[in-house]
């Protein structure tokens, strides 16, 4: 996609479509108001509609050197961004159905986050995953070029939004690919094609040497798969160094049969986006050279595949994590868990101020948040608050759940540490929690499931199959925590 930022007078910026967001009463939110002439009758005959979607199509504008202007109707009222990204993304998505790979945007008359919005609704709402595709001429049209127009100079919000929309969509990338194509080893493979032109150095912990190093957590998943696990390790160093050192891990199971603990059928093939948590780490460690992050960030990703096999764990076993933690698993379908536990303890040796984990972690997040809302919980009330806060300001809504301390008698075992599974069905996402809570230990910790993230059935911002949630909430989050 070839970006330009003008800044001349708007009636001489030529284009194929200049796109315009108005309201149901013509009320336009990003053009100049002579526009508005030519929209007024199709208003005043309520053709131009009374609620989100309407559009109108009008060829050769009277004064302007763009061939055309669609007006796109955002409603009754803008209350709140999101609406703005879900107009603009509609809108481009009609564009691309007349046969557009090109639009001109105006900011003139957005406010504060405003023109944010709309941008990130263009480079989201753009998003297609082709790749495996082989009839490529039957293909949507793919947004190739956007001339955005601004009075002020806005080429650095442009650029930072763009930067931030790509690291989302990286990780949109990861979730729609096969587990044939993304298994940990390729998932390695990855992290270390990207290092260089993305400014991480990379590394990675092989199973012999976590087993040497005691991650029996971790290995007690991927034993059952001819695949083996890794822990990957993405480090970037701002220039001139750094006072502060976050610490992001992603769970990175790129299949989940559940295990000997057997996923029904019609819930497996999705398994192929449990890698979400480490595909929201690897978009984050994608932005942050090109953001010029002022701090130190590691990014740790256990990634493995949950298979049956005859050399899987068993529930009823009992592991000995790299903390020395000992785990009676009752559930291998419960494996995110176990594979964070042994990643949040090997983080210690970063000596972070905060850690951030994210993670498709359990279905009850689902049932108790519906699938457009993340959960969030952790120790330390001004880490969570950023997250929520960074969630609002993009449109990825988080909400705080309580890491209840009585609720930790549920994870009790009679013959380990501690269970990896609730001893009840209720409160399954806090009891997760609060099992990793265990091996967060001192860590300013904040824990995030977007289990919400693969069950996404796509809108207009987000396909389906992975929205990439979290890369920017989690971005956002460490700004305010700078």
């Amino acid at each position: 996609m070839n970006i330009d930022v003008v800044k001349e007078d708007l009636t001489g910026v030529a284009g194929r479509c200049l796109l315009v967001l108005a309201t149901k009463d013509g009320t336009l939110l990003n053009g100049p108001a002579q526009l508005g002439e030519h929209l007024k009758p199709l208003v005043e005959s309520e053709e131009f509609g009374k609620s989100f979607g309407g559009t109108y199509y009008h060829l050769n504008p009277t004064g302007f050197a763009v061939q055309r202007v669609f007006f796109f109707n955002v409603g009754e009222k803008i209350e709140k961004d999101h609406q703005l990204r879900r107009a603009t993304a509609s809108a481009w998505k009609s564009l691309r159905g007349k046969g557009f790979s090109e639009v001109v945007i105006s900011l003139d008359g957005l406010e504060g986050s405003a023109a944010k919005a709309v941008l990130e609704g263009l480079f989201l709402g753009s998003y297609q995953y082709t790749a495996l595709k082989s009839d490529k001429d039957k293909l949507p049209k793919t947004l190739d070029q956007v001339t955005v127009h601004a009075s002020e100079d806005v080429a650095e919000l442009v650029r930072q939004t763009k930067a931030l929309c790509d690291g989302t969509n990286r990780a949109r990338d990861l979730y729609q690919m096969p587990a044939n194509l993304l298994n940990p080893t390729k998932l390695a493979d990855t992290a270390k094609a990207w290092a260089e032109d993305r400014g991480f150095v990379f590394s990675v912990l092989e199973e012999d040497t976590m087993r040497d190093m005691g991650m029996g957590s971790l290995l007690s998943v991927s034993q059952g798969s001819e695949e083996p696990g890794k822990l990957i390790i993405m480090e970037y160093e701002p220039e001139g160094g750094s006072d502060k050192t976050f610490a992001l891990v992603g769970k990175a199971v790129t299949f989940d049969s559940g295990g000997l603990s057997l996923k029904p059928s019609n819930a497996m093939a999705e398994m192929k986006g449990d890698m979400g948590g480490g595909a929201t780490v690897f978009g984050i460690m994608s932005v942050l050279r090109d953001l010029k992050f002022p701090h130190r960030v590691v990014g740790l990703v256990p990634s493995v595949e949950n298979m049956p096999s005859g050399k899987a764990t068993r529930p009823s076993d009992v592991v000995t994590s790299l903390s020395g933690v000992t785990i009676e698993i009752n559930n291998t379908d419960a494996e995110g868990r176990l594979i964070l536990a042994d990643a949040l303890t090997y983080a210690k040796n970063y000596n972070p101020d905060y850690v951030i984990d994210f993670a498709t972690l359990t279905g009850a997040c689902l049932v108790a948040l519906g699938p457009k809302i993340c959960a969030v919980m952790g120790n330390h009330p001004e880490l969570v608050q950023a997250i929520i806060d960074g969630g609002q300001e993009y449109g990825e809504p988080f909400w705080e759940l309580p890491l209840v301390e009585e609720y930790k008698e549920l994870l009790k075992s009679q013959v380990a540490d501690i269970s990896n599974i609730s001893s009840v069905r209720w409160g399954g996402t806090i009891t997760a929690g609060l099992f990793l809570e265990r091996f967060a230990g001192d860590f300013q910790w904040a824990h995030c499931d977007i289990a919400a993230a693969i069950f996404e059935k796509g809108d207009e911002v987000n396909p389906a199959g992975g929205t990439g949630i979290g890369v920017r909430a989690g971005y956002g989050a460490m700004l305010r925590m700078s």
